[in-house]
Order: C-alpha cells, then structure tokens, then sequence
C-alpha cells in the first residue's frame, strides 16, 4: 500500500480524522506548558541545577498519576456499584419524557465527565505538593523535643504536613466518592418517600454507610493531628500552647476524636438495619461533645482560671516560647561583652577621627525625597522612589551620600500617549540620579548636589559611566532595546571610566 492511499483511508475514516482534531487540540491546549517546562529546564541546566529540575518534574508526574488513577479508579467503582444496585429503577427525572429513552446514557456520560474532572484536578493539587512528600521521606530528626508532647521538632517541620496532607488526600477521596454516589440514588429516586420498599435499599445502604464511616474516621484523625497543631496555636498570650490549649483545648480533641470513631462504628453496625437511629443519635452526641468540650470549656477556662492570674498559669509557656525562640535563633550562643562609656570627648579626639565626624549625617530621608522630587524629576513620567545611603571615594576622601535613581513610570505618561510602541520602544528606561553629601546644604538651605539633571552633570572626579536605568523598582517590564541594556554604574576619579554605550541624551530616546 502507497503512503497515498494511506493517507485516502486516513481521510475516509471517521475516527482517524477525530484522533487527528484531538492530538492537534491537545497540542495547542498544552502548547504554552510545554514551552514553559522545555525554558524552565535550560535555566536550570544553565546555572547547573539540572538535577533539581528533573526531580521536582519527575514527582510532579509520579504524584499526579498515581493520584489522577486512584480517583478515577475509586469514583468508577462507585459509580458502577451505585448503578448495579439501583439497575432496575429508571431515571426519575427523566420518567414520562421523550429523553426516558437516552437518559441511563447521559447520566454515564455524566459520570465520566465528573470522575475525570475530579481526578484531574486532584492530581494538580497533589503535584503541586511534591516536596512535602519528599520532606517527609527525607527527614532528619532535630535532637530536641518540644515541652508538651516530648516529641523530636522534626514532626512538626517533616512529618505533621506530610500527615495532614495524606488526610486531605483521603479527604477528598471519601467525599467525591460520597457525592457521586449520592448524586446516582438521587436521580433513581432511592430517596422517594416509597424507598423503604424496592429491592436493594439495604444494599445501598450498607455503601452509604461505609462511605460515612470512613468520612467520620477521616474527621477524627483531623482533631488527632489538630492536637500537635496547639503548638502553633495564635490566640494566646503568645505564639504557641498556652494554659488553656494545654488543659482544654488538648482533652477536647483527644475526647472528639475518640467519639469520631465511635460514630463511625455505629454507622457500620446499623448498616444492616432499617433507619438511621443508632448514627443520628451518635452525631447528636458529638454535636454536643463538641459544642460543649471544644468551645464552652476551652472559654469558660481562660475567662475563670486563666484570665484572674494569668502572668502566673502562662508563666511556664512563656518560658518555653523564649527558650524554643532562643535555640531556634541560635540566640542563646551569643557571647555578651560589656563596653564602659568613657567620658574623654576632646578637640585631639576629634582631630583623630575627622573622617567620621564629616560624615555624620544631618540630612533626614524624607524631607530630602521631597526636594529631589521638586527639584531634579524635571519630568512627569520620572520618579525617585527613595533615597539610598552610600559611600564613594571623593578627593581623596571617603564621603558618605545620599541619591535617589530617576526612575521611569510608564503609568505617569499621559493616557493617550501609553502605546505600545510608547511602552516597548521609547519610554524604555529611567535616566541619571540626584546625589548629595549626608551633611552639607547650600546657602539656600537645599542639598548641595553633586550629582543633577538631564544629561547628569557631575564633578570631574564623580563620573557616571551608564546614565540609562533599565531595571529599577518601577522599571519592571520587558521592553525591545539594542544594544543589550545595563544598569546605571558611578565611577569615582580612582579608577578609569569606560566609554558610554548606552543612549546619552534625552531626546534620543524619549519621543
């Protein structure tokens, strides 16, 4: 067979033409993730952290199809259970209708869509959170146990988020599962007021109840890890345990935890049963446990017990709050030396340190922005963002200054002037600086400038080898420019200045 005639029964069929159309969308729809991982692996393997790369893609995959194939697979089975139990019940919604005929198709296509939806979706949130996984196969013990649990540090850095992202994982998993059989009873009509006879209903409630159970142990395992989250806890008095996390708060999740698995114990055992009594009565209970454990006696303490002498019940977790802070700082391998103020301040000290007292600054920062703004902008599509402190080699003399970039805000151009052509191409950079000496000002009262104005006019011994600024605080867009910008540079008199290679004059680059 000819390439040609392949190609003809390509074309006459129906499903070749339909695989064509979906790798070709495919390929547009992941076209710019492709380009954004294919950049990201050669800056990566530019710097020499090829390695990384590889390891954080390959998890990425690694967690997202194996979290992508057991949704699909979990919800499929349930929808396929959920189908067989109600197989001889019709659609409900659909009953009576010209739609009756299609309906058990649509509602399978439905299903499809869902399972895949969520699948895809949950092995996104999974694959953004591969090196929790990762931490917590890797992890180091600290050698130090915190002072309420007695556990190693580590569990909190390592292992604690590990955990409750498994949790959220089978979180997830139980509730899409819930839901979609859920949603299959409700459109065969199980929960019709005439339910409680039909063949099956035991059957479907046995799948709901194991549904439920696992929920229920999944929310007691929650208050079990919240418990080691007390150590985080915000409300205290300060950041971590206090009196009443320790003495309330502590007994109530371990006691709301219990009772989770006790509920879940009875929806399994009333599985086989008529009703919903035993599990009702069970949630009733942990209703008020709840309200009662984890709200009013955590309250009730800290208003009665804690709050009359609260420097004397928070003392000792106000202790563990500075020792942990002090170690986890390294502040407590600080070495202390005392200095004696002596009071020998004379004209031969003075003299000795000449180049320290002329540069005491006397210049505040913000009256000063205020005057280079008024002063040396010139235009309105410049800005100084704030003034800097530094140091350059004057006359021989090391001279303490205070400068500000002149910044370009594109925003600040006129509305009718911000083109693209404007943007990309002509107002492309900020230009030259303002500098001053900390503590000289003019007759005037204004600081005497050293360096001002467009082009920027300097001392001879001060030079301003490229005056353009590309990348700045406000210069923080792309724009096309040749040659390659570089960033503004100040050459003192000591060292030879190189030619300028970058635009000069404003009018050169400004419309």
């Amino acid at each position: 067979m000819t390439q040609s005639q392949v190609a003809t029964d390509m074309n006459k069929s129906p499903r070749a033409r339909i695989l064509i159309i979906s790798i070709g969308l495919a390929g547009l729809i992941f076209s710019k993730s492709l380009v954004h991982l294919l950049t990201e692996s050669w800056w990566f393997d530019a710097v020499g952290f090829a390695e990384v790369f590889w390891t954080k893609l390959t998890w990425q995959v690694l967690l997202g199809l194996f979290t992508g194939l057991i949704y699909l697979f979990w919800l499929w089975g349930n929808y396929r259970l959920a189908v067989r139990l109600t197989r001889h019940r019709p659609v409900s919604a659909f009953v009576g209708t010209d739609i009756e005929p299609y309906a058990d198709r649509f509602v399978h296509f439905l299903a499809i869509v869902a399972s895949i939806c969520i699948a895809l979706l949950a092995a996104n949130i999974t694959a953004a959170n591969w090196d929790g996984v990762l931490k917590y196969i890797q992890l180091s013990p600290f050698g130090d146990r915190d002072p309420i649990f007695r556990k190693d540090i580590s569990l909190w850095v390592f292992q604690l988020p590990f955990l409750e992202g498994v949790r959220s994982w089978l979180l997830g998993l139980a509730i899409a599962g819930l839901a979609l059989s859920l949603s299959i009873y409700s459109v065969k009509g199980h929960f019709a007021a005439d339910s409680e006879r039909r063949v099956g209903d035991l059957a479907i409630k046995t799948h709901l109840s194991v549904l439920l159970s696992g929920l229920v142990l999944l929310l007691g395992w929650g208050f079990w890890l919240e418990r080691y989250r007390l150590l985080y806890a915000p409300d205290g008095l300060v950041f971590g345990a206090g009196y009443t996390d320790v003495h309330a708060r502590l007994l109530a999740l371990s006691v709301l935890s219990l009772l989770s698995v006790g509920v879940a114990i009875s929806l399994l055992v009333s599985a086989r049963r008529h009703g919903w009594g035993i599990p009702i009565q069970g949630a009733g209970l942990f209703a008020i446990a709840f309200l009662g454990l984890n709200v009013l006696y955590p309250w009730a303490m800290q208003q009665f017990i804690v709050a009359p002498n609260e420097l004397a019940k928070e003392k000792p977790y106000l202790a563990h709050n500075i020792q942990l802070t002090q170690k986890a700082y390294h502040l407590n391998d600080v070495q202390q030396q005392n200095f004696a103020a002596e009071h020998q301040l004379d004209r031969p000290a003075l003299q000795a340190n000449e180049p320290t007292i002329r540069n005491i600054r006397l210049w505040d920062y913000r009256p000063l922005l205020s005057t280079y703004r008024q002063l040396q902008e010139i235009r309105l599509y410049y800005k100084f963002t704030h003034i800097d402190v530094d140091r350059y080699k004057l006359n021989d003399n090391y001279q303490q200054v205070m400068l500000a970039a002149r910044e370009l805000v594109f925003s600040q151009i006129p509305q009718a002037a911000q083109t693209w052509v404007n943007e990309r191409l002509k107002y492309t950079h900020g230009y030259g600086l303002a500098m001053s000496p900390v503590n000289r000002m003019t007759s005037d009262g204004l600081p005497e400038l050293l360096i001002k104005d467009i082009p920027p006019q300097s001392p001879p011994d001060l030079k301003i080898q490229q005056p353009a600024l590309y990348y700045g605080e406000e210069t923080d867009r792309y724009i096309l420019q040749e040659p390659p910008p570089t960033s503004l540079t100040i050459r003192s008199a000591t060292t030879m200045p190189l030619p300028v290679t970058a635009v000069e004059e404003e009018s050169q680059f400004l419309p």
